[in-house]
């Protein structure tokens, strides 16, 4: 696959840049512990259902591309099944502790799909690429919301274990109207989906700040001195992407969809582990260090895991 590298380059840039300032304004005193809570609720209870719901609106000529589409759920789904159970063998792998292997886990099963993968999805395949990644993101939403909160949840305490009733959150609720609204085609006036554009697009910037805010309460040289963080990165972030190719290839017939589902999943993991991390008072340090870990070493993992395939 071709890739322009000055893309991953320039949002890593922009991924540390706004690090750097949750940081730097956690370090002054302009943001504090009550902001990240409060942030934190915002971003999942309401920024990021916006843009799961905007991703939808900002689509075209939809009932042109329904049979791709529905094969790309099917496939996606089956995706976020197996991706689970290979996350939780290599959290087994590096002898994670018991209170981690939850959240090792799911940083495994979610990566940075829509702030790193959507720019990077849109340079190389294009607007129909975006459109199919969109497609990737409603079922990653859906899942993150779901499985994603079982997986935060059973490294906890048994009073703070996964409810059912969790099922009924914001995200899940706006993912499956998301997807009412695409096979439905429903259309809403431009000023309420303009709105909800405008409120999701809050999501990237204000859960950076958040990362920042976390890594500005650890020791600097902590972030880089958690050993297994890198064996873990070079398993799932390189190897594991590179392993997946062929029988992903057997599954999706459509090469297209084929490529865009594998650079999604060898992107760094997904700023929503820091986000569920503080939302159940998990480990939000170790979540935050390996942001910031895989995010830096993207810039060799991505292009390696797309040059060799």
């Amino acid at each position: 696959m071709d890739l322009d590298i000055t893309i991953i380059i320039r949002s890593m840039i922009e991924l540390c840049i706004l690090m750097f300032f949750g940081y730097l304004l956690f370090k002054i005193g302009m943001l504090n512990n009550n902001f990240v809570k409060r942030m934190t609720k915002l971003i999942l209870d309401v920024t990021l259902p916006a843009q799961i719901l905007a991703s939808v609106f900002e689509l075209t000529e939809r009932q042109s591309t329904y049979d791709v589409v529905s094969a790309i759920i099917v496939f996606i789904a089956l995706l976020f099944i197996v991706l689970p159970v290979l996350g939780f063998l290599i959290a087994k792998l590096i002898r994670a502790k018991k209170n981690h292997v939850g959240l090792y886990t799911f940083m495994t099963v979610y990566s940075n799909c829509g702030f790193m993968g959507f720019p990077i999805i849109s340079a190389i395949c294009g607007p129909t690429g975006l459109f199919y990644a969109a497609m990737y993101n409603l079922i990653f939403n859906l899942s993150i919301y779901t499985l994603g909160k079982w997986m935060m949840a059973k490294d906890l305490s048994a009073e703070n274990k996964f409810d059912p009733k969790d099922l009924l959150s914001p995200g899940v609720l706006v993912a499956v109207f998301a997807l009412i609204v695409y096979f439905v085609d429903i259309k809403l006036p431009l000023v309420i989906t303009d709105s909800v554009s405008m409120l999701g697009s809050m999501t990237s910037p204000a859960a950076m700040l958040v990362i920042g805010c976390s890594l500005a309460k650890m020791d600097v040289k902590s972030i880089f001195t958690d050993i297994k963080i890198y064996p873990w990165t070079i398993i799932s972030r390189l190897i594991m992407p590179i392993l997946l190719w062929f029988p992903l290839s057997l599954v999706i017939k459509n090469t297209f969809v084929l490529q865009i589902t594998y650079i999604l999943v060898a992107m760094p993991v997904a700023n929503s582990a820091v986000l569920f991390s503080t939302n159940f008072g998990g480990d939000t340090d170790l979540a935050a260090k390996t942001i910031f870990i895989t995010t830096i070493l993207s810039l060799i993992t991505v292009p390696l895991c797309i040059m060799i395939v």
